[in-house]
């Protein structure tokens, strides 16, 4: 019986610290690099291939309730960006030509 749970001790342990010890999911593209690759393809610059996440994330913030709701969208999508510090007062204009093109579709 104790070597039993000594075992299964040890399996815990070393399960543990195999995850504790593993690389980390990629996280989440940051507010201002959605709002410079969002800006890219609303005509304010270039788009990239490394825009492709923070597009797909811009993308994702969709509010359904049941069906989809394009304000309740273009409104999380506004403060998901203004989340950025430079996208409210310097890059306003910016913003609201990013919200009137892509923050009303699903």
């Amino acid at each position: 019986m104790k070597l039993r749970t000594i075992s299964r001790f040890f399996a815990l342990a070393s399960a543990l610290g195999f995850v504790l010890t593993a690389p980390a999911r990629a996280q989440a593209p940051d507010p201002c690099s959605v709002f410079l690759c969002m800006a890219s393809v609303s005509g304010f610059g270039t788009p990239t291939p490394a825009c492709a996440p923070p597009i797909a994330v811009f993308h994702s913030i969709q509010i359904w309730s049941p069906a989809f709701n394009p304000s309740a969208t273009a409104a999380a999508r506004r403060a998901f960006l203004m989340a950025c510090p430079g996208a409210a007062v310097p890059n306003q204009p910016i913003l609201e030509a990013i919200i009137a093109q892509w923050g009303y579709i699903p």
